[in-house]
């Protein structure tokens, strides 16, 4: 031999610390030596030995950590775990990455789509918050509180004069104070992890139905009760990182909520518990082929709020008529209308622990609970429209700005193994600045019953969602 250098090219897949291969025997003994060796390996320094005979190559671990070749939080996290761990199968494979394959390695191993649930917990809540919301905000039917006019007139002794009378707007209670309804609806959207985090794209789908009463004092309460299932899906490649990250929530949920108006003031309120079930799977490929899945609980619990102010606009839709003796007939609702309205809503959200199972990547969850909120200013907006249907159709809209604070960068606390070192994976950032827009249309089908159906987007510098929702309400 004279000169050369030996290129080590290793294939991924699980190398001791200390291995020995060798690479060229000859019978009639070895002479001269090569000019050196190189490796893609991230973990191992190659060396060459000669014999009388052969010449091998070895394979060293050296003293690069491993969280030196992650490309990510996420990675160096679970890179330092493996690393505090010791020896076993999952070092073992770690010790095998190429320096190419390290980073996404690394990343795949750290687990964060468990964090990545927080998110689609919490974007669940806000359409089920809004399921009750549209209840209480979208009337007629809905609040039980109609704009329209009545007749009045100024009662003071007016000796030799007629009173004049006129049309006051003011608002009146709908005879008809109990009330059923019931909505469904289905979004999808995409949030980007940051680089740090893998992009997830989810599926959220669900209905609320309540029930209502309108007291004589003109409160109105409700109780509500449904069921949403959301799911993340992380699979795919990007930058050449193997990855299949997935998840599915199941919840229950229930709750009660209420709405008062005074004049164009109106205030709704509600609260809702959410129990889920969690199931999570994920795929590691990198010296190991595992698939782990794990199975846990949790649950969400949410109160919220909104005022809002509402302004007529144009006259009603007709004015109520009167009779000699000042007497009225049906009030007609105002025709069209805007409000503005602020609203805030506190979100809890509880992960029980539980393990994976699998193997040598298996993490093990702990139990965290995640506080956040949420305020909304907008306005919204409702018209009616003479389509020649020979129905009442009412077009209604809203937009807002939400901006949420809290644990928006949501942290799962993991662990290889019971008893190994834990560290922290964060999910997909839940954006703290978003738009919100609805818009919809309401067919009164019978003058106690509306269906209707509506869009509703979300779009945040990370985060889109897109939904369509259908309504059905009943009153009695």
């Amino acid at each position: 031999m004279s000169g050369g250098i030996v290129q080590v090219l290793a294939a991924s897949g699980s190398y001791n610390p200390r291995t020995t291969y060798t690479i060229l025997s000859a019978t009639g003994g070895v002479s001269g030596q090569f000019a050196g060796v190189t490796s893609n390996l991230a973990f191992l320094s190659p060396g060459l030995r000669y014999l009388t005979n052969a010449v091998d190559l070895t394979l060293t671990r050296n003293d690069v950590p491993f969280a030196a070749s992650a490309t990510s939080r996420n990675g160096a996290a679970a890179a330092n775990a493996i690393q505090a761990a010791g020896a076993g199968r999952l070092t073992d494979a770690a010790v095998g990455f190429t320096a190419a394959e390290a980073g996404g390695a690394f990343r795949a191993l750290a687990g964060d789509i468990h964090a990545g649930t927080v998110l689609a917990a919490y974007e669940t809540a806000f359409f089920v918050r809004e399921a009750v919301l549209d209840r209480l905000r979208w009337g007629d039917p809905g609040t039980g509180l109609n704009h329209g006019t009545l007749p009045a007139a100024y009662t003071a002794d007016l000796p030799g004069r007629q009173p004049v009378v006129a049309n006051v707007p003011m608002r009146t209670l709908d005879p008809q104070v109990f009330g059923l309804w019931g909505q469904g609806f289905g979004a999808f959207g995409t949030a980007e992890g940051g680089g740090n985090a893998f992009d997830l794209d989810r599926q959220i789908a669900g209905f609320a139905a309540g029930a209502d009463v309108r007291l004589s004092s003109g409160l109105r309460f409700g109780v509500v009760g449904g069921y949403t299932e959301a799911s993340l899906d992380s699979a795919g490649r990007v930058g050449g990182t193997r990855r299949a990250e997935s998840a599915t929530l199941k919840s229950g949920f229930g709750g009660v909520y209420g709405g008062y108006e005074l004049g164009p003031l109106s205030l709704r309120l509600g609260a809702i518990y959410a129990d889920t079930d969690a199931h999570t799977r994920r795929a590691v490929l990198y010296g190991l082929s595992d698939t782990l899945s794990g199975h846990g609980g949790g649950a969400t619990v949410q109160g919220f709020g909104e005022i809002g102010w509402t302004i007529p606009l144009g006259e009603p839709a007709a004015a109520a008529p009167v009779s000699k003796d000042g007497a009225a007939g049906t009030v007609q609702p105002a025709a069209s209308y805007v409000e503005p309205f602020v609203g805030g809503a506190y979100i809890g959200i509880r992960r029980d622990g539980f393990g994976e199972t699998g193997g040598a990547a298996a993490l093990v969850s702990f139990a965290r609970d995640y506080d956040l909120g949420a305020a909304t200013v907008g306005v919204r907006a409702q018209t009616r429209l003479d389509l020649g249907l020979g129905l009442p159709v009412t077009l209604r809209g809203l937009v807002g700005y939400r901006r949420a604070f809290g644990d928006v960068v949501p942290t799962a606390l993991l662990a290889f193994g019971a008893g190994g070192p834990a560290f922290l994976s964060a999910g997909v950032p839940i954006d703290r600045d978003a738009l919100v827009a609805q818009v919809g249309l309401d067919l009164a089908v019978a003058p106690n019953a509306t269906l209707g159906v509506a869009y509703t987007g979300q779009t945040g510098a990370r985060a889109q969602d897109q939904a369509v929702k259908g309504n059905f309400t009943l009153r009695f």
